[in-house]
């Protein structure tokens, strides 16, 4: 009786099903490791208020990785206005800088940003495959992202 009632909330929240279940698959695996000598005095309102936080954190994720798509949207496509073969020259040595930017990177970090931003696997994937949390997943690409940009800030001085 609970979890159609948990489900149905977080449906409403989401407005997509398929989300929704995974957020009350994420929230039961939460609610499955809740140590057993806590003692918890309304159990269905700790179900419930656990749903509603895995809600609140799938929107907190979902910003997160807008706010990276947009980062990497500007990085790669910036001005793409007028190609001049000026422009493509210049062009094809930030992309070598990039690219000698990125073999820098550690290994796992430049795995999972080019798994994501070339090869389109998404967080939550890339998470079950090497068998990190996504947040982690979020930390690596991040991590990237931000060197990137400090790559594109030193290349506009």
């Amino acid at each position: 009786m609970l979890r159609p009632r948990a489900e149905a909330m977080a449906r409403r929240r989401v407005g997509c099903a398929f989300t929704a279940e995974d957020i009350m698959q994420d929230t039961w695996i939460k609610l499955a490791n809740v140590r057993r000598d806590d003692t918890i005095s309304n159990p269905a309102g700790f179900a419930i208020k656990t749903a509603m936080n895995a809600v609140v954190g799938h929107f907190r994720k979902q910003r997160r990785r807008t706010e990276i798509d947009a980062e990497v949207n500007d990085l790669l496509w910036q001005s793409v206005d007028e190609l001049s073969p000026e422009r493509i020259a210049l062009g094809r040595d930030v992309l070598r800088v990039v690219d000698a930017a990125l073999k820098k990177m550690p290994e796992r970090s430049r795995r999972i940003f080019l798994m994501n931003r070339l090869g389109g696997v998404s967080h939550r994937e890339i998470a079950r495959r090497l068998g990190i949390s996504e947040e982690a997943v979020y930390y690596h690409i991040r991590r990237v992202v931000e060197r990137l940009g400090e790559l594109r800030d030193q290349l506009e001085k």
